[in-house]
C-alpha cells in the first residue's frame, strides 16, 4: 500500500512538472516552444540574437525625449519586422520634470532569414547629423 502511494505521488508530481514545461511531443521528440517575448537591452548591442517567426522583439534603451532625442528604426527591413507603435517612454524619477529614463520599442518579426536591425537615438528632425548612439543587432530568425 505504502509503495503505491509513491507511486501515485511521484507519478502525480511528474505530470504537474511536465504540464509547465511549454513542451510538446511529437514523434518521439521533445520540441520547446520558444519564448512569445524576447526582451533586449543595451548590453545586448552588437550580438548575434537568435529569434523565431511570430516573436515579438522589445528593447528596452535609456533615453530622455524631453531633450529632443528619441529611438528610431534605421532602414527598417520591413520584410522582417513590423514595428509594433511608437517609442514608450518610463521615466526613472516620475516626480522629477526633465528626469530621464527609458524608451522601449517593440518589434514582431515576421519571417525567417538573418537580418540588421539598427536603432539611432537621435533628434528626428536634425538632419546631418550623426546619432547620439546607436544600437544594432543582428537577427538570426528560425
Amino acid at each position: 500500500m505504502i509503495r503505491s502511494l509513491f507511486f501515485r505521488l511521484a507519478l502525480a508530481a511528474l505530470v504537474i512538472f511536465t504540464a509547465g514545461c511549454g513542451t510538446q511531443k511529437t514523434g518521439g521528440d521533445i520540441q520547446v516552444s520558444p519564448p512569445e517575448q524576447v526582451n533586449l537591452t543595451a548590453s545586448n548591442n552588437g550580438e548575434k540574437i537568435t529569434l523565431f517567426a511570430g516573436q515579438e522583439l522589445v528593447i528596452q534603451l535609456d533615453g530622455n525625449p524631453t531633450t529632443g532625442y528619441t529611438w528610431e528604426a534605421k532602414d527598417l527591413d520591413a520584410t522582417m519586422f513590423k514595428q509594433i507603435g511608437d517609442a514608450t517612454f518610463s521615466s526613472s524619477n516620475p516626480d522629477l520634470v526633465g528626469s530621464g529614463g527609458s524608451l522601449t520599442l517593440s518589434f514582431r518579426v515576421l519571417k525567417t532569414g538573418t537580418t540588421n536591425l539598427t536603432l539611432v537615438y537621435h533628434r528626428p528632425w536634425e538632419t546631418n547629423v550623426e546619432p547620439m548612439d546607436t544600437f544594432s543587432i543582428t537577427a538570426m530568425v528560425k
